[in-house]
């Protein structure tokens, strides 16, 4: 199986206090935070989003969105950067991110990364990077399919052709086949999912498929090249690509996360000594 290139990396982490109406400076272009408690204004004027305790965001251009703590908080913060040719577009906001990744910041809170294991050990520093990316990708794209499913029930066309293809979603689909299904032509369905669901029919085919296959890895011991079968790719190599574009993982890195391994597990030169003690930063206050 051909390697992927990494997507994201990450060169920093750190747990910081701040007092009321503190800005949050980045240190490089980018910015990954938690809100382990307190609150964040996010942005600037009518556009500011309030972040919670429990909220987490990664803003790709952040001195384009300034964070200011509103009251006491505490922050865990990454020097994390996206390296594909689409970053996630900003901000990348994910609520409730402690309830729904805590092994990743269970993981990030006993294991802060300094700026010497970038250099001693970029595997480790790519790993997590990958972790924390795909992360929050993951509960971002599940967000945006909820509030995009409250559209598609306007629309019975749109309605009618999703639910056939969740019924069978590993099912040779046509274009063709699924304007059939709703007695419309081929341009009209793809019109009308593209404003129901910012995706053409076979786009949010490829997305159930991926689902699909995110529940396989999660929930089966099915070898990764049987599973790329079954939700119709011709090779494991095609389908590890298009897994990554679309969670910014591999597949094998989704099933051993998705069932509690912690990169301690999966690499254990992170454990060590060196790397679980808190950094010089990280006892030093703000970043």
């Amino acid at each position: 199986m051909s390697a992927v290139p990494s997507t994201w990396r990450i060169a920093l982490s750190t747990t910081v206090e701040l007092p009321a109406r503190s800005p949050v400076a980045p240190r490089r272009s980018s910015l990954w935070l938690h809100v382990r408690s307190g609150a964040v204004s996010l942005g600037a004027g009518y556009e500011a989003r309030r972040l919670e305790a429990g909220d987490a965001a990664y803003l790709h251009h952040a001195q384009l969105h300034p964070a200011t703590t509103l009251e006491p908080s505490t922050l865990q913060l990454a020097d994390l950067r996206h390296l594909g040719p689409e970053p996630p577009r900003d901000p990348l906001i994910v609520p409730g991110f402690d309830r729904r990744q805590a092994g990743v910041l269970g993981l990030l809170a006993q294991c802060p990364l300094d700026g010497s294991t970038t250099v001693e050990r970029p595997d480790v520093a790519r790993a997590y990077g990958e972790l924390i990316g795909a992360a929050m990708l993951s509960e971002a794209s599940i967000d945006a399919g909820q509030s995009r499913g409250r559209e598609r029930e306007a629309d019975p066309v749109v309605a009618r052709v999703v639910a056939r293809m969740a019924a069978a979603p590993c099912r040779s689909w046509t274009l063709t086949d699924l304007a059939a299904s709703a007695h419309v032509g081929t341009t009209a369905l793809v019109d009308r999912f593209r404003r129901a669901t910012g995706h053409s029919p076979m786009q949010y085919l490829r997305r159930l498929r991926m689902g699909w296959a995110m529940s396989e890895l999660a929930g089966s011991d099915a070898p990764i090249s049987a599973i790329a079968h079954d939700a119709g790719y011709g090779s494991a190599e095609a389908f590890v690509r298009a897994f990554r574009a679309h969670t910014g993982t591999t597949p094998g890195r989704w099933r051993q996360t998705s069932r509690g391994r912690t990169l301690i597990e999966a690499n254990p030169i992170a454990a060590t000594a060196e790397t679980t003690a808190p950094s010089a930063m990280a006892a030093a206050g703000p970043w």
